[in-house]
């Protein structure tokens, strides 16, 4: 497959032009079929025009899960401004780092926009290649980066995706990931691409997101492990009928985790390896078979390299990638350490910053968390390096126990080596996430 340098202006007048009547975009109160979401944001489109926004203007989007939100974005995407997402759980005092020059907000100013999707006179002259959506790392083991991102990147993305992600025409993807982060706007993006619809719910709560599930035939979703482990422990799990599949990524899942998730909710579940600086560098199969699934990150897209260093580490270049994120050698360096099986399949063994060097034994925290997610009496961990004046360093484990269950120190020695055996564990009741729903290891680290 070839990139393509179509912009997302264009892929959506066609899926307007095609299939006007489906719905496209939808929560408890507003519905918009295609025509009329394509029509509403252009209308919006043209108000930002008369407003002084044009191509390469930058704009602070508060990236709130809406469906006003999903279609000020087109408006802007249709433009070319540079929409810079930010998280909308951080006070704008807390955002400064976001704009560097600019308005965060304004109290008392500002200007009504007419959603309305009836015709105006809008003409696009936007860029695929050039950025358009600027958004941050997650910030899980340090200061939020800035990654700059194109329609091109996307789109090509979401081509990719398309091949092996099991799409069907009357897929309705539920939006239960951030859109201020690179899996939630590849969603919106893959829904124009690949047409079909989006369902926006209530909130993030189990209880919201298995209810509209059922009321509404979802058929798919993109999710983070402890996404999906909540609904697969929600009392109405059994009750969901309507998934066919789900896109998974953002932490690992162990095997147990896995198969579990797949029994209880009825869904294939398809791993997906990605990040803020290339938005997709690996996918697994619909049709791959479930050992295939649960045990690497799929193989690399059509349209990408992918090199693993001699050190171990999984460099990348792809039309998916930031521009700004390419090393002098001509590679994305992911920081992931990896390797390919015979078939082909991508394995990560964790992040290169994660190693925990102890007595000068490198040792993996995605492999120690791994095995004792083995132990039945265990739900959830996140292992972390923490410092040791006699071994340098040490694994010490955030340790979320199973319902009922006591800590059994004596099945560590069953599990692991001497060396791999955590020298702190601590029981909490939770596993501290950041706001894309992965691991917080600075909030870890605090805990020891």
């Amino acid at each position: 497959m070839q990139p393509c340098n179509a912009t997302i202006y264009e892929y959506f007048s066609r899926f307007a032009a095609e299939r006007p009547d489906d719905v496209f975009i939808f929560d408890g109160c507003a519905s918009y079929t295609v025509r009329q979401a394509f029509l509403a944001a252009a209308n919006l489109a043209a108000q930002f025009g008369r407003a002084g926004v044009t191509e390469g203007s930058p704009v602070a989007v508060v990236a709130a899960r809406t469906v006003n939100t999903v279609l000020c974005f087109f408006a802007l995407q249709f433009i070319g401004a540079e929409c810079v997402m930010y998280d909308p759980r951080e006070c704008p005092q807390n955002c400064k780092f976001l704009l560097k020059d600019g308005v965060l907000y304004n109290e008392g100013r500002g200007t009504a926009l007419d959603m309305s999707p009836r015709f105006s006179e809008f003409s696009p002259s936007c860029d695929s290649s050039k950025p358009t959506i600027v958004i941050f790392t997650s910030g899980s083991t340090g200061q939020p980066k800035e990654v700059k991102l194109s329609q091109y990147n996307f789109i090509n993305n979401s081509l990719d995706t398309a091949y092996i992600g099991g799409y069907a025409p009357d897929d309705i993807n539920i939006d239960i990931v951030p859109i201020h982060h690179v899996f939630g706007l590849a969603l919106i993006f893959t829904a124009v691409v690949t047409r079909h619809a989006i369902y926006v719910p209530e909130s993030l709560s189990a209880e919201d997101i298995i209810g509209g599930i059922i009321k509404y035939g979802v058929t798919r979703l993109n999710g983070v492990p402890s996404l999906y482990l909540a609904m697969a422990d929600h009392p109405r799990a059994a009750e969901v009928k309507s998934l066919r599949c789900g896109l998974i990524g953002g932490a690992p899942c162990s095997r147990e985790q896995f198969v579990k998730i797949e029994s209880r909710l009825g869904l294939t579940l398809i791993p997906v390896y990605g990040m803020s600086e290339c938005i997709g560098i690996s996918c697994g199969s619909f049709k791959d078979a479930l050992e295939n699934r649960c045990g690497c990150v799929g193989k690399k897209y059509s349209m990408n390299e992918i090199f693993i260093a001699d050190d171990g580490e999984v460099l990348v270049k792809s039309p998916a990638m930031a521009a700004g994120a390419v090393c002098s050698d001509g590679w994305l360096h992911t920081g992931d350490l990896g390797y390919f099986d015979g078939e082909g399949y991508l394995h990560i063994d964790g992040r290169k910053k994660d190693i925990i060097i102890r007595n000068g034994n490198n040792l993996s925290a995605v492999a120690i968390e791994q095995k004792l997610l083995r132990l039945p009496q265990i739900k959830d961990v996140c292992v972390v390096g923490v410092g040791d004046e006699r071994e340098g360093e040490v694994p010490a484990a955030a340790v979320v126990l199973s319902e009922g269950q006591t800590f059994d120190n004596d099945a560590l020695g069953k599990i692991f080596i001497k060396i791999e055996v955590p020298k702190y564990i601590r029981i909490v009741p939770e596993i501290p996430l950041t706001s894309t729903g992965k691991p917080d290891k600075q909030a870890v680290c605090a805990l020891f």
